[in-house]
């Protein structure tokens, strides 16, 4: 009989020290962004709907259909070779299934991610070569695919201790360049290359 009251006194102490520790939990977790900016939507439709265009056009290794999704001054720059990684490279395999995620947007700039590319061999980590940042400005003509510089490009390998994965960056300039794998302070990468100083 003393050890089950003393059992049922054990089991009501831990429901009532951990309910509100629950509680604080709960009422802690940011509240102020909708649930679909912490799962990577836009807060523009337009930009979803252009970065998908984009990305679509990158996968399908279509230049004409990115120029158009480009600055002007960029257009003439894009040839065959713009959206492949350098042959000397890992051979990959390109798909786009969709799914656009914004790293970062201010309502005139903005920097979208997809999985584009799968390497062919096991040998090479997916997450190392698998993502393609694009960096879009909002415009007349909406959103369109621009060169983010040094600034815009924030770039956040630094001696902090969380590691971002490789990823490419179409530069409408240059093509795909491959941003490699670093360290940093932030939890999440939000930089791209710098293209305008390339």
């Amino acid at each position: 009989m003393g050890r089950t009251f003393g059992r049922i006194i054990s089991a009501a102490l831990v429901l009532a020290l951990t309910a509100p520790v629950r509680s604080f939990a709960q009422n802690a977790a940011p509240s102020s962004a909708p649930a679909d900016q912490s799962a990577g939507a836009a807060k523009d439709p337009a930009l979803q709907e252009a970065a998908k265009k984009v990305f679509k056009a990158i996968a399908d290794n279509n230049v004409d259909a990115v120029r158009g999704y480009s600055e002007a001054k960029y257009r003439k720059k894009l040839n065959n070779d713009s959206l492949r990684p350098a042959a000397k490279g890992p051979k990959l395999s390109a798909a786009f299934d969709g799914n656009v995620k914004v790293i970062r947007e201010d309502g005139k700039h903005a920097v979208v991610a997809a999985n584009i590319f799968k390497p062919d061999s096991s040998d090479i980590p997916p997450a190392e070569v698998s993502t393609v940042k694009v960096f879009m400005e909002k415009t007349k003509a909406g959103w369109l695919v621009d060169a983010p510089d040094k600034k815009e490009a924030q770039d956040d390998a630094n001696t902090g201790g969380w590691y971002h994965p490789g990823s490419f960056t179409l530069c409408p300039n240059k093509g795909l360049v491959f941003e490699p794998n670093h360290f940093s302070a932030n939890t999440s990468c939000e930089s791209t290359a710098a293209c305008e100083k390339l």
